[in-house]
């Protein structure tokens, strides 16, 4: 510990650059090129640590950088700045274990580097996007390239991990050259064999990066004219629910329901096919009260739509529902006729929001949970049919998740819907960030969604990743404003090479990676045993 604390201030400044570059290439700053240097400086870090420093410093620059990416949340209610902190470094733990990881590849095998720690990277993102309810994708490398679709639509191959493993692999050669040259300048000469060596194996990795980008990158449609579409109205009332003035304010909650239907009823006037409303719009429990769903009713036949809109669901002859009175947070349609044709409830809810993991086996502390009713979570993947198309809906963090999309995905619809209420946060990079999200979920999949949300962003995006239309105000911002956007959304039915498949880049590079590891280790043994 002495001995990295007598590093000097090299060290901890490159740690800390690291961090910046990471952070300024996600959104709000939306610089996403600095990606591609910005594991540099860790990465010359860790290579000239021992393996607690490679630790340490790879922990501080995940800390730092997860700190900043999700500055927002500190920000939500709930969250204080101990369990702010606690949540922070629990993310930065995968930076941490990937520092040994990379200590160890490079003392045992460095001529590996251009393959092992693109893999080792991509398997801890995968692996923390898949630990039950500590499952989280805040911070993938891959969304930092949404703006970028050329690198985005990688996903439409490999998945958003696809384009994480391009980012760590250039990064990694980057790094490999600064000490090609720092050995070049020390010994006059270019590099050891060895380094000659892992030359060959970065050129023939980058090469690949390069096939990737050209060759599965290319748009995946261009003519939308030719394109069957429905017409769509995403209304955004931009309301941010006071929970008090809900419960208690009998006026508060019908102002809510008036100003939509009031947005709804003027967007009629184009004449959509498709009117959206987003998640937790309408007060009050549907079906339960007959009469909310006679409103909801009387506004589809009016617009002569289809109405899709968010509430809780509750349902008192359904056998779930009865027992445990538990609510659900659902998608309901309603056809131009004004007949309730269907009803979506949330599958993936999320941790400490709308239910205490481990219920009846930890009972948790006050300053990470109070205790709540759970909700309930659906089960049936509901594919919505209207006259000339079929759409699935995914509700808020659902989306977050590539594996529930695809599945929905792959259900035969058209196009997807995104319904979410961010009325969480009021700070805008929160808002991209989830957008982010979404482009990537379209190009994995070769699918349009309608993204609705209560206070922004609302959108289309095309399937090739394309942002077509948002809900916008004349200053041209998209969070935190009241509109209503009427678009086209295009109608797909064929399927990317990822929504067939999934990852199997991940499981490919799983294999691959204990493979050269395992063969390494036996080569190793037999030379140890020959007295080579």
């Amino acid at each position: 510990m002495r001995e990295l604390m007598t590093r000097g201030w090299h060290y901890p400044a490159l740690t800390a650059l690291s961090a910046a570059l990471l952070v300024l290439s996600f959104p709000d700053f939306d610089l996403p090129y600095f990606i591609w240097i910005a594991l540099v400086p860790m990465l010359l870090v860790i290579k000239r640590s021992t393996a607690l420093e490679a630790f340490l410093y790879s922990l501080a620059a995940g800390f730092l950088f997860f700190s900043g990416l999700l500055s927002w949340l500190s920000k939500t209610g709930g969250v204080n700045l101990f369990n702010f902190s606690l949540s922070m470094l629990l993310l930065a733990s995968y930076f941490g274990i990937f520092g040994l990881l990379a200590h160890f590849f490079q003392r045992k095998s460095p001529f590996w580097n251009a393959f092992a720690l693109p893999a080792a990277w991509v398997i801890l993102e995968y692996l923390r996007s898949h630990i039950f309810f500590l499952s989280t994708s805040w911070g993938i490398l891959g969304y930092s390239q949404y703006s970028v679709l050329p690198v985005a639509r990688i996903a439409a191959f490999a998945g958003v991990y696809g384009i994480s493993f391009l980012i760590v692999l250039v990064n990694t050669v980057f790094s490999e050259a600064i000490e090609a040259y720092r050995a070049s300048s020390r010994q006059g000469v270019f590099a050891t064999e060895q380094l000659h060596g892992s030359w060959k194996v970065l050129v023939g990795l980058l090469l690949t990066g390069f096939l990737f980008l050209f060759g599965f990158s290319r748009p995946s449609f261009t003519q939308e004219k030719d394109i069957p579409a429905v017409k769509v109205a995403l209304v955004q009332g931009n309301v941010y629910w006071d929970v008090k003035r809900y419960r208690e304010d009998v006026s508060y909650r019908e102002g809510v329901f008036q100003k939509y239907s009031d947005m709804t009823l003027k967007a009629a006037e184009h004449r959509p096919d498709l009117i959206l409303w987003p998640s937790s719009s309408v007060p009050g429990n549907i079906p339960f009260e007959r009469m909310r769903v006679a409103m909801l009713s009387d506004i589809a036949k009016k617009t002569d739509s289809f109405l899709l809109v968010g509430s809780s669901g509750f349902d008192k002859f359904r056998p779930d529902q009865r027992k445990t009175r538990q609510l659900s947070n659902s998608a309901f349609l309603f056809s131009p006729q004004g007949r309730l044709l269907g009803r979506y409830d949330k599958i993936r809810l999320l941790p400490f929001d709308e239910y205490l993991p481990l219920r009846g086996y930890v009972k948790w502390p006050s300053w990470i949970a109070k205790d709540m009713i759970d909700s309930l979570p659906g089960s049936d993947k509901t594919v919505f049919v209207m006259d000339r198309a079929m759409f699935a809906v995914l509700i808020c963090w659902e989306n977050m998740f590539p594996e529930q999309f695809r599945e929905m995905a792959a259900r035969g619809v058209n196009f997807m819907v995104s319904m979410t209420n961010e009325g969480f946060t009021k700070v805008s990079s929160g808002h991209h960030q989830m957008l982010a999200v979404n482009v990537l979920r379209a190009i994995e999949n070769h699918v349009a969604i309608a993204r609705i949300s209560s206070t922004g962003v609302s959108c289309v995006i095309g399937p090739d990743g394309r942002i077509m239309n948002r809900v916008q105000d004349q200053g041209m911002n998209d969070v935190n404003v009241e509109g209503c956007l009427i678009s086209s959304i295009p109608l797909t039915s064929e399927r990317s090479f990822y929504n067939r498949y999934g990852d199997w880049f991940v499981a490919m590079l799983a294999v691959l990676l204990s493979s050269v590891y395992v063969g390494e280790w036996i080569m190793r043994s037999v030379n140890r045993y020959r007295g080579v």
